[in-house]
Formats: structure tokens, C-alpha cells, sequence
């Protein structure tokens, strides 16, 4: 039990540290975060880290597994991106826009396709979140750039999936196109070398290898992406959602 103490106090000290790290960083760079901000530790959680608004402000959750990762500054960072676009009302982060553009493709689909329609628009609020995380990083590197590539790398599949379920598998790989889009479009965006070309290699085999009809919508995608505009009304993004929702509904649905 003292030995499990020790190493929680370590986590938390180190989290604490870095957040205060971080928050210099981001306000150095112009992006000022709240003092009503609180991050916790979930040593459960399979993905990186989140933020969630509360009563009282951000509560971040950080994955216990992102702590000693190396990444824990940049995910912070990342997170604070999320807080200041929702503290200065960007399009992208208002939870009115969002709900409505949910609303239109409809409540009444199975849950994994209500999973994908939510990655979806969260992919396009992480790279507005990114946008300030990586201007920041330019000032105060503290994430190295190897490191940084590799994580963007890894994110592209190279392969479509097959579960004998067509349907779902179609949503699925319509899914991972567009997230395929969205990492190369992010590594343009903040033009990170692409080392051995591992990302667009990885991404043309997944397109050789998905349906045609999904690989031939990867260049809206991309371009869609790589050129999300930072002076956006909110009419401009619900007519942005629509169109991008729905060209993915179209694709998803097309077999």
C-alpha cells in the first residue's frame, strides 16, 4: 500500500508540474488559460486524456499510461487548446452547432454509427485545438520532433477493416479514411516531415485496399481538413458540419 502511495504522490507531482509548465507555455504564446481548471489521473483510461467542463470550470483527465510517456506536456497542451477555443466561443467548440449537426443526421442509429459521427466532429475540433498547441510548441519545444512525428505517423492505418459484418465494416472504413485524412491533413497543417514516408504510405495501401468507393472521397477529406479556416462564423461551420456530415453519410451508406 505505501509503495502504491509513493508512486500515486510521484504521478500527481509530475502531473501538477507539467501542467503548470504547460499553461506557461500556452500563455506565452498568447493562449491564457483559466485558473478554474483541475486535471486528475485515471490510470484506466485506454485513450490519452480528455477535457470535460464542470460546474466549477475543466476538470482534464489524464490517462495513467500518458503520465510517464514523455507526451504528458504536449497532451496538456492539447487540452488546454480545447479550453481556451470553448472559453473564447470558437465555432468549433460550441456544443449548440455540434448537437445540431447530430440532430440531423438523426438520433435513431446504432450506437457505433453515433460513435463515428461523434469522432468525427471531434476530429475536426482537435485540429483546431492543435492549431494553438503547435504554435505554442514552435516557442517552447518541448516535445521532440521525432516524437512528435512517430505519434502522427502512427495514427494512419494502413489497412481496411473485415468482420463479415458489411454494413458496420462500411462505417468503419468510411471512419478510418477520414482519420487518415485528418492525420495527414494535421501533419501538412503544422508541416511535420513526413520521415520515410511512413504516413502516406500507410495511407495509400488502406486506399488500395478499401472499397473504391470510399477511396476516391479521400482528397475531399484531406483538403476539407487542411483547410479549416481559423475566421469561421457559427453559420459558416453548421454549413461546414452539414455538408462534411453528410458527405461521409453518403459514402458510409453508399453499399
Amino acid at each position: 500500500m505505501q509503495a502504491t502511495n509513493q508512486t500515486n504522490e510521484k504521478a500527481d507531482a509530475l502531473v501538477r508540474k507539467s501542467f503548470e509548465n504547460a499553461a506557461k507555455i500556452m500563455a506565452k504564446a498568447g493562449y491564457k488559460i483559466p485558473n478554474n481548471v483541475k486535471v486528475t489521473v485515471d490510470p484506466q483510461l485506454p485513450f490519452m486524456g480528455y477535457t470535460m467542463p464542470t460546474r466549477q470550470g475543466f476538470n482534464i483527465v489524464v490517462a495513467g499510461g500518458a503520465v510517464e510517456s514523455g507526451m504528458l506536456e504536449g497532451l496538456l497542451m492539447h487540452e488546454m487548446g480545447h479550453i481556451y477555443r470553448m472559453t473564447t466561443n470558437h465555432p468549433s467548440h460550441n456544443a449548440q452547432i455540434l448537437e445540431e449537426a447530430i440532430e440531423r443526421i438523426g438520433t435513431n442509429i446504432p450506437d457505433y454509427q453515433q460513435k463515428i459521427i461523434h469522432d468525427l466532429l471531434n476530429d475536426i475540433q482537435d485540429l483546431y485545438a492543435d492549431d494553438l498547441t503547435f504554435k505554442a510548441l514552435r516557442n517552447s519545444p518541448v516535445i521532440g520532433l521525432d516524437q512528435l512525428t512517430e505519434f502522427l505517423q502512427s495514427w494512419v492505418k494502413d489497412a481496411p477493416v473485415i468482420t463479415g459484418k458489411p454494413a458496420q465494416d462500411r462505417w468503419t472504413n468510411t471512419s478510418l479514411m477520414t482519420h487518415n485524412a485528418r492525420a495527414m491533413a494535421q501533419m501538412a497543417r503544422h508541416h511535420v516531415e513526413d520521415t520515410e514516408g511512413r504516413a502516406s504510405k500507410a495511407s495509400q495501401a488502406f486506399l488500395d485496399h478499401v472499397d473504391p468507393d470510399i477511396a476516391r472521397e479521400f482528397d475531399y477529406f484531406q483538403k476539407t481538413l487542411l483547410n479549416l479556416s481559423e475566421d469561421m462564423t457559427e453559420n459558416d461551420y453548421r454549413r461546414l458540419l452539414a455538408e462534411y456530415l453528410n458527405k461521409f453519410v453518403q459514402i458510409a451508406e453508399k453499399g
